[in-house]
């Protein structure tokens, strides 16, 4: 299903050659690929889009680094939107059923190169009795897979309004789980501040009071140029720690700051601008929140990759008991 206007395909070829297999732990730490961020934010940048904040092509950009490093983590390919492929925006237990289409699409063109080879045999020997031809068939295939439930962004229901969230993992069976809001303010920052920070708000009341367990992202994107006034860092900085937990709504809130040369549009390697809003600490902190949520025999690949870590949520001790009969039994 082709979705028209997916500003997210002129990322598809280096998404293609991105690297899923490795795991992104390194001693218990999160380790995002972060060269991968400056390439796919290199794409809108190098095209002009982040002087018209509005088209929303860096802040796409980003979701799909933030999708990428989900996959990267362990969680089903299909279930972490926006996709790798179109529709950006399609539950994971349909997969089966794309991936059933796309063989039969397959096994068709094998066929039907074989037709041609006896249809040509057969003219030979004088054959002028039309051939038949798969047309239907492909047609046909073409319009159950054109029918399946699929979109170009993900919205999703809150207790007062659906909000169209910008990184989700969700499925039918499990309904969302992750929820990630991206932002992306590159100039103006005293003027815009009080709007963006009313925006995060209203959306993670909104979200977290229908979705009270699932794992609440908010990622704010802004350019080097706000270290020139020491107050608007300061206040964003400040206001995003402010919308995490314990008293915020988010479960993780991360900050990048991008730098790029205007008249070559060269972007600069990321680094994290503080540790308290750092990449690692964004995704580890996502990626617990779910698992705590979470049986232990669900995302056993999420597990496993983070074989050096506590099992989160885990209530035993280590030794086959749990807490309150350890410390019953050292009073005895």
């Amino acid at each position: 299903m082709s979705s028209k206007g997916d500003v997210l395909s002129e990322l598809d070829p280096i998404l293609a050659g991105a690297d899923v297999a490795a795991s992104p732990w390194k001693d218990g730490v999160f380790k995002p690929d972060l060269d991968l961020a400056r390439r796919l934010l290199s794409v809108p940048i190098a095209a002009g889009h982040a002087k018209k904040q509005q088209s929303g092509r860096v802040a796409k950009s980003l979701d799909a680094w933030i999708a990428h490093e989900l996959r990267r983590a362990g969680f089903p390919e299909g279930s972490v939107w926006p996709r790798r492929t179109e529709p950006r925006v399609r539950p994971d237990d349909l997969t089966p059923v794309e991936d059933a289409i796309r063989i039969a699409e397959h096994r068709v063109s094998v066929f039907e190169k074989s037709l041609k080879g006896y249809v040509e045999a057969a003219q030979g020997k004088g054959l002028k009795k039309r051939p038949p031809s798969p047309n239907l068939l492909k047609a046909s295939l073409r319009q159950i897979d054109n029918r399946l439930p699929g979109s170009v962004n993900a919205r999703i229901l809150g207790r007062f309004y659906p909000k169209q969230v910008d990184v989700v993992m969700s499925s039918w069976a499990n309904g969302p789980e992750l929820l990630v809001s991206t932002k992306t303010q590159l100039s103006s920052y005293e003027k815009n501040n009080n709007n963006r920070y009313e925006e995060a708000v209203g959306e993670g009341l909104n979200l977290r009071e229908r979705h009270p367990v699932s794992s609440m992202g908010f990622a704010f994107l802004v350019r080097s140029n706000i270290f020139e006034g020491p107050e608007a860092w300061a206040q964003i900085r400040n206001r995003l720690l402010r919308l995490r937990k314990p008293h915020g709504f988010f479960d993780a809130t991360m900050l990048i700051a991008l730098e790029w040369d205007e008249k070559t549009k060269a972007l600069q390697p990321i680094q994290d601008s503080t540790a308290d809003l750092s990449t690692s600490r964004f995704f580890e902190d996502l990626i617990k929140a779910v698992l705590a949520f979470t049986p232990d025999n669900e995302y056993r690949t999420v597990r496993e990759l983070m074989k050096d870590e506590p099992a989160v949520g885990d209530p035993f001790d280590g030794n086959g008991s749990f807490p309150e009969e350890a410390a019953a039994h050292d009073a005895d």
